[in-house]
């Protein structure tokens, strides 16, 4: 009797050990849900370098978009141009499409390498600004780095300042790494052409950007970008080695549930530089990767 008391007692006490241990590892499961992310300096950065990376990336795509019509001619075939000289542009006047064939390595336009295509398709006429447009690519790979996606022209119109003005919708424009991992870009920015339009030269172009957007970045984290001051696209201080954005400020917020981390990006007063600065509770840090 006092054998089988025993192993009853060991039983209650194996039983008592293994619940607790379930309610702890229950109870952490909840807080873990509750508490504050855990994202250090680090990814912050990352993820602030990968949005505008992505941000340079599509507004170089449309630039060449503009080039191309400029320059595909009325009657297709394939054409040269000294700002891309080494890239092949085609146009099929049938279909309404032009080709932009970087090769297998073309080095010059913003001082990337770029191969592989830039694929657009036109909704109107070819050399109208105004016309609607779908940007898609074909291998496309920039500083080694995999570009794929879609990038859409819409609601093109004049406003009253006689500026051209347009909505730039990224559908799943992915930039995939070296590494393996990938930055990716959903959602509508406007887009506002303030200096440069119809010289034909990309070198000359400001833009002015406004809007919201959303993400992931290259680890899983969903958020959103909002512009909070317009952000100016230079591309004259891009050719001069500069980054494309020289003024504006935007927020990037990651959330889950009732937890929420927001990371300012200040791109400056105007100024052509390599200095882009971002703020997270207070800390500020300085941002390159452009």
């Amino acid at each position: 009797m006092k054998h089988i008391i025993s192993l009853m007692n060991n039983f209650r006490n194996i039983t008592s050990i293994l619940f607790s241990a379930s309610l702890v590892v229950l109870l952490a499961s909840c807080q873990d849900d509750n508490q504050p992310m855990e994202i250090n300096a680090e990814e912050d950065v990352e993820l602030a370098e990968n949005s505008q990376l992505s941000e340079a990336y599509s507004e170089e795509d449309i630039s060449f978009s503009y080039l191309a019509a400029d320059i595909s001619g009325e009657t297709g075939g394939r054409v040269m141009n000294e700002f891309l000289p080494c890239a092949t542009i085609t146009r099929d006047a049938e279909l309404k499409t032009v080709t932009i064939d970087f090769g297998e390595s073309c080095i010059g336009p913003y001082g990337r390498e770029r191969s592989g295509k830039i694929l657009i398709a036109y909704g109107g006429e070819f050399n109208d600004q105004l016309a609607n447009r779908v940007i898609t690519f074909d291998n496309y790979v920039v500083n080694n780095r995999g570009v794929s996606g879609m990038i859409e022209l819409r609601d093109i119109n004049r406003n009253g300042d006689g500026n051209l003005p347009a909505t730039r919708k990224m559908t799943d424009y992915t930039i995939e790494f070296p590494n393996g991992t990938t930055y990716v870009a959903n959602g509508s920015i406007t887009r506002e052409w303030i200096e440069g339009e119809g010289d034909g030269d990309p070198r000359t172009n400001v833009i002015r950007l406004t809007g919201s957007r959303e993400g992931i970045s290259s680890r899983g984290r969903t958020h959103t970008v909002e512009i909070t001051e317009p952000i100016i696209a230079s591309f004259p201080c891009r050719t001069q080695g500069g980054f494309l954005r020289t003024a504006g400020r935007k927020q990037i917020t990651i959330s889950r549930e009732s937890a929420e981390r927001i990371r300012t990006v200040y791109y400056g007063d105007g100024t052509c530089d390599n200095e882009v600065s971002m703020t997270v509770n207070g800390r500020s840090f300085t941002l390159t990767g452009e």
